[in-house]
């Protein structure tokens, strides 16, 4: 189980270093407005998801 949530950490940390290299020049050049800002979350957000969809999908399967 803590692998699982090891290869999770490892995958929101890909996904958010991925989109925060494509999001902070736009939120930076927005002069912080509001928008930019929701927008930049709402990418965080996804990156949780991916994050949980690793971590589902690494779960140990019930041996038959």
């Amino acid at each position: 189980m803590k692998e699982t949530f090891w290869r999770a950490g490892r995958t929101f940390l890909q996904s958010a270093v991925g989109y925060a290299v494509v999001a902070i020049p736009t939120v930076i050049t927005a002069d912080m407005e509001f928008g930019a800002m929701k927008t930049a979350l709402f990418g965080l957000l996804i990156s949780a998801v991916s994050a949980g969809l690793a971590a589902v999908m690494n779960l140990p399967g019930k041996e038959a």
